[in-house]
């Protein structure tokens, strides 16, 4: 309150709908649109398989970005119920426990603003909304007024983003909710079903995709879905791909549904770089659940943005309707959405709904993008007995020749790809890193597989190595070792025949120095049976 009066300001976020259904629902009603939003912690009354959320956790940001965890709401009811004098006016602030100021009367739970309705039979008043014209007139001075449309606007009193270093001003504050509201709400944007306004005192801002250019390889991928092609030639090509997703059924049901998620990829332009080599991850409710980065999916892969639709969203761009396998698909991934929403993975909502065989389904999602990416955007090139050169920035993998190496293999056939990480261990003081690698070509296996740790210096790899001191595969079959080269101790993982995929895991001597380290895998693959 101190920080309030010296500022003599209080700044004010008020977010306004329109055209949609209004707080809904008696006041003491179990289930409503009122009581959801109002009224519950912990609850949800969205309905239907393309709703934003099931978890009711969502509201709770509202609070949390008020500096007097104050929210007020006043509403225009779609139907009358459960009145026909429509606003709706009620606020709510979430308390401690507090005394009163002679410190003689004790205050528990939440603070409300509206009316004290006497409680029948209880002996005490409870908290209820203004409505009709005793609600308008307190909307005007509280700069609440509803516009003529049903719908509910909600104010956030003293809003401030409790994460933020420093205070930003309306004009920054605007910018960046416009530039969050694109985001994360292109799809909906794109296809009419949202439309933002940010509004300060001097200024209007529009959430718009002209305006703001920087997704529109996200939204060419919508709307030149027709003209896709087989291959990624030039810069601007769409292809236009599926990727299988088996439904299980819910829990006392039978019989799994086989859907479809549609992958689209685009070739980005030269100056396209925004958000390059990712693919979002939509569903119907029209919101970017994730932005899958695929940066370093193969050596020297074509800049590319992609679109994975699924759900009721799959036939986005085609001109038809969503078919009752795609509201499996989209009920399924709406429960795979953690509270979040930021990805698709087993959530205690799926474990609780489906049948077994959820968990492999959900968590297939990702590789099975991958595989298809590789396919489309790898390069078409030779490369050597020598293989790729890097595998991203923070590791090599190469193919290494080896004597008894069939003379007669293709350069091509070198090609491998594979993802890793390292990272330094604060506890341990050492880098941990882990993998996985395969054979871009049908018909080779992986003959043995080394990792080394390289210092780096000046952003240049230099010939100081650090020593692995342990390294495992979970892949069946999979022998280890740590021999020496050139007096320093690798990782060595020797397959067993016909291995086409190898992942593996491990960690550095003890670094005091903290020196950056990379990651480089040295491959050799080789056409299945020969010797």
């Amino acid at each position: 309150m101190s920080r309030i009066e010296e500022e003599d300001a209080l700044r004010i976020l008020t977010i306004e709908d329109k055209n949609t259904a209004g707080l809904l629902g008696a006041e003491t009603a179990d289930e409503s649109n009122f009581t959801a939003l109002v009224r519950d912690v912990l609850f949800s009354s969205k309905s239907g398989d393309t709703a934003g959320g099931s978890y009711g956790l969502g509201k709770a940001v509202l609070w949390l970005f008020s500096g007097l965890s104050m929210v007020l709401f006043n509403s225009t009811l779609s139907e009358p119920d459960p009145r026909d004098d429509s606003p709706r006016l009620i606020g709510r602030t979430r308390l401690p426990t507090h005394k009163s100021a002679d410190g003689e009367t004790v205050f528990q739970g939440h603070g409300w603003y509206g009316k004290a309705e006497e409680s029948e039979g209880a002996g005490r008043s409870r908290p209820e909304s203004l409505w009709g014209e005793a609600a308008a007139d307190r909307a005007d001075p509280l700069r609440l007024t509803r516009p003529d449309s049903s719908g509910t606007s909600i104010q956030v009193v003293d809003f401030r983003v409790p994460t933020a270093e420093e205070r930003l001003d309306d004009t920054e504050l605007a910018e960046e909710i416009t530039d969050l509201t694109l985001e994360w709400f292109w799809p909906a944007i794109y296809n009419d079903n949202l439309k933002v306004n940010v509004e300060t005192e001097t200024e209007t801002r529009e959430a718009s995709l002209d305006v703001h250019p920087k997704y529109t390889p996200f939204t060419s991928c919508l709307s030149e879905r027709g003209e896709a092609v087989e291959e990624l030639e030039e810069p601007g090509d769409i292809t236009d791909t599926s990727i299988d997703l088996t439904v299980p059924p819910k829990t006392g049901d039978s019989g799994e549904t086989d859907g479809e998620l549609a992958l689209l990829v685009r070739r980005a332009q030269p100056d396209e770089v925004h958000k390059r080599n990712s693919v979002a991850f939509v569903r119907g409710a029209g919101m970017v659940v994730e932005y899958y980065d695929r940066d370093k999916i193969v050596v020297g892969n074509e800049d590319f943005h992609g679109v994975l639709l699924g759900g009721k969203a799959r036939p986005w761009g085609t001109g038809t309707e969503a078919t009752e396998t795609d509201r499996v698909v989209e009920e399924f991934l709406t429960a795979a959405e953690p509270p979040r929403h930021n990805q698709w993975e087993r959530t205690e909502t799926l474990a609780n709904t489906y049948s077994r065989g959820f968990k492999k389904a959900v968590e297939g999602i990702k590789p099975d993008v991958t595989d298809k990416l590789r396919s489309l955007v790898a390069p078409n090139v030779d490369r050597g007995a020598t293989g790729p050169e890097r595998l991203g920035n923070r590791f090599k993998i190469g193919n290494e020749a080896k004597s008894g190496r069939s003379k007669r293999e293709s350069p091509s056939s070198q090609r491998v790809s594979g993802e890793t990480d390292i990272s330094f261990d604060e506890t341990y003081d050492h880098w941990v890193f882990e993998g996985n690698i395969e054979p871009l070509s049908d018909g080779y296996e992986i003959r043995e597989v080394t990792v080394s740790l390289v210092r780096m210096g000046e952003e240049r790899a230099t010939n100081d190595r650090l020593p692995v001191a342990n390294v495992s595969s979970n892949t069946p079959g999979v022998g280890v070792s740590l021999p020496e080269e050139n007096d320093v101790q690798v990782g060595r993982l020797n397959p067993s025949p016909g291995t086409t995929s190898v992942t593996f895991e491990g960690s550095s001597d003890l670094d005091q120095r903290r020196v950056e380290t990379r990651l480089k895998v040295s491959v050799d693959i080789a056409k299945r049976g020969d010797e």
